[in-house]
């Protein structure tokens, strides 16, 4: 295994093992700091994974909450080739278990089209570097994504799935903020400055 592939397995492993109140109260913190970024307040539109697996850090109360403020939320829908499609969400009843067992809008429900540039993505990941890189399972979906965004990426993570920092592959991308149920951390290449 590579330094990377053993991080993936080492730190999935702490976070499926996480017991569910932990999972609920560090959620519930990292809601509470999400609202805070002006980053997230200020921006047209949101991009954002839904929660799915392996007590991935909840999203449907920022979705709830966008939504309630009559904001687009755009979601991915994993495409051929380890792309990402971006799908328009009117509802949470509108989505299903899809590819990989992460919930995406059913295909009855799905609007593709270009997410909006200037949005705030919210970006999922099973460990992060000090610097901003971020490991996730394997596919590469939310680094391609990345490479092409031109809005503020912000990495949602419990404190314990921060790892020692390792050297990043020429694909990888970095998000601009990571947030955690201790801190928000602006990695310095923010585009949207500092709170």
């Amino acid at each position: 295994m590579t330094a990377k592939e053993t991080l993936r397995a080492y730190y999935l492993a702490l976070r499926r093992a996480m017991p569910p109140e932990t999972v609920a109260a560090a959620g519930k913190t990292i809601f509470e700091r999400v609202l805070t970024l002006s980053e997230f307040r200020d921006a047209p539109a949101v991009l954002t994974y839904v929660a799915s697996k392996d007590n991935e850090v909840e999203t449907r109360p920022l979705i709830e909450r966008a939504l309630a403020e009559a904001r687009p939320v755009w979601v991915p829908v994993a495409g051929a080739g380890g792309a990402l499609a971006w799908s328009r969400l009117r509802a949470l009843d509108e989505l299903a278990p899809g590819r990989f067992g992460i919930l995406e809008p059913e295909p009855a429900a799905r609007r593709i089209g270009p997410p909006p540039q200037d949005a705030v993505c919210l970006v999922p990941g099973i460990a992060f570097s000090p610097t901003g890189y971020r490991i996730g399972y394997g596919g590469g979906y939310f680094d391609r994504f990345l490479a092409g965004f031109g809005g503020v990426a912000v990495g949602l993570a419990y404190e314990r799935q921060l790892a020692p920092d390792w050297r990043p592959e020429p694909h990888d991308r970095r998000v601009d903020i990571l947030v955690t149920e201790a801190r928000v951390v602006y990695l310095g290449n923010t585009r949207a400055g500092t709170n």
